[in-house]
Parts: C-alpha cells; structure tokens; sequence
C-alpha cells in the first residue's frame, strides 16, 4: 500500500514494531520505535506525550531520509 501511495507522489513513513517482516517490503521511509510492544506501535494507551514524539519521528521521515529498505530505530525513553 505504501509503494501505492508513494507512486501517486505522496510521500509515506511506516511505523514498524516488525522490523523483519517490514524490512522484506523495503518501506521508502520506516522507523521502528525500539523496546514498543506490538499493539503500541505510537506507545502506551494515553501516553499523548510519547505518541507525539513516535509521530513526529516519523514525519522526520520524509524530510531527512530518503533510502528505500532502511528502517531506522528510534528511541523513546518515555515508553
């Protein structure tokens, strides 16, 4: 879907917590927010703060990376 998306000149940043399997697809743009549990891909349930930060990050994307199949981790101490 992602490469779908891209091919109408929309860029795209995944969110991955499978990096292996995601890594398969080779993303245009991907981070992989380090230590998350499945089912908390942007963190914990009301934790607004850390959810920003996981977005933010992913925008981040779009402007500094451009290397198809590279998944980039992220670290948020806050999780």
């Amino acid at each position: 879907m992602q490469r779908g998306i891209e091919a109408q000149g929309i860029p795209t940043s995944l969110i991955t917590l499978d990096v292996e399997q995601s890594s398969l697809m080779r993303p245009p743009r991907a981070i992989h927010p380090v230590g998350f549990e499945f089912g908390h891909s942007l963190g914990k349930p009301n934790d607004k703060n850390t959810q920003m930060k996981v977005l933010y990050a992913a925008l981040a994307e779009l402007v500094e990376r451009q290397e198809p199949g590279n998944i980039h981790e992220s670290h948020f101490p806050t999780y």
